[in-house]
């Protein structure tokens, strides 16, 4: 037995992140990576799809920004490779597994790997429940800027007449967009690649100012921001950033994935 070889910390497969942190414009400009070409899509490439096409004014305007959205979170999963690549100068699952914290997730106190911290998920994904249906967040951001009443709105609740009863092609596009929303797309980038080297610029508060970037993206929905800082701020990156573990985020964000199912087929099957 060799007596002079080094014990790895149990900590030791989490410190991948902390070798170099991002300057607050490297945040910046991965941030507008992600939220331009989304905003684009929403508010120009959406209207002129439907002249190109001749898309009647009786097609709701979400079943023409749907699939726009999948192909900009599509990009943003891209555009995570091409950075863990760079970075890292491959792109095995090892790498992006401690670059991007999918690992287990990890006691806060020891540093030591414990899948019963999983349950910790339970009182997040109640509290988002809570947010969603029994205490929505008032409408402040439109009393202040009215203007944004005036924008195109997209919402799944206009899919929800008699004509797209039978449409099954609808749950396709669903579950397409589940992946990219929950995992490869919206967490992928910034719980996987921002949040990690947030630390540097904010320190303990890395996770509120994620929330903050990510509620932000949302430019292409302007009136749920507020929702979404709180959302994500707490709901998704404080657990994500105590635990060392962006399961956690994946898990409590795609129960929406549940949701829209739901919705979904109850559109298909004439009940919404």
């Amino acid at each position: 037995m060799n007596l002079n070889k080094k014990q790895e910390s149990p900590t030791a497969e989490i410190t991948l992140e902390e070798d170099k942190q991002y300057s607050l414009s490297k945040i910046v400009v991965i941030w507008a990576l992600a939220t331009a070409p989304m905003t684009a899509l929403a508010y120009f490439g959406t209207p002129a799809i439907i002249n190109i096409f001749n898309i009647p004014a009786s097609v709701p305007l979400f079943l023409v920004f749907w699939p726009l959205m999948i192909i900009g979170m599509a990009w943003q999963f891209v555009l995570s490779l091409i950075i863990v690549y760079r970075e890292n100068g491959n792109l095995k699952w090892q790498t992006i597994r401690k670059r991007m914290w999918y690992n287990r997730p990890h006691n806060p106190k020891t540093g030591e790997c414990n899948n019963w911290l999983f349950l910790w998920v339970i009182p997040f994904m109640a509290l988002s429940y809570a947010l969603m249906f029994i205490i929505p967040l008032p409408d402040v951001l439109s009393s202040i800027f009215p203007y944004l009443k005036s924008l195109p709105q997209f919402s799944l609740q206009q899919l929800m007449t008699p004509e797209y009863k039978g449409v099954w092609w609808l749950l396709g596009l669903t579950l397409i967009t589940i992946p990219f929303n929950y995992f490869l797309g919206e967490e992928f980038l910034f719980r996987g690649i921002l949040l990690p080297k947030m630390k540097g610029v904010f320190g303990k508060w890395d996770w509120f100012f994620n929330g903050v970037f990510f509620a932000l993206y949302h430019l292409h929905k302007p009136l749920g921001i507020l929702h979404q800082a709180v959302f994500s701020g707490f709901i998704l990156s404080y657990p994500s950033r105590r635990f060392r573990s962006n399961w956690m985020a994946v898990i409590i964000h795609g129960m929406e994935a549940v949701i829209a199912l739901v919705i979904v087929l109850g559109i298909i099957l004439g009940y919404a």
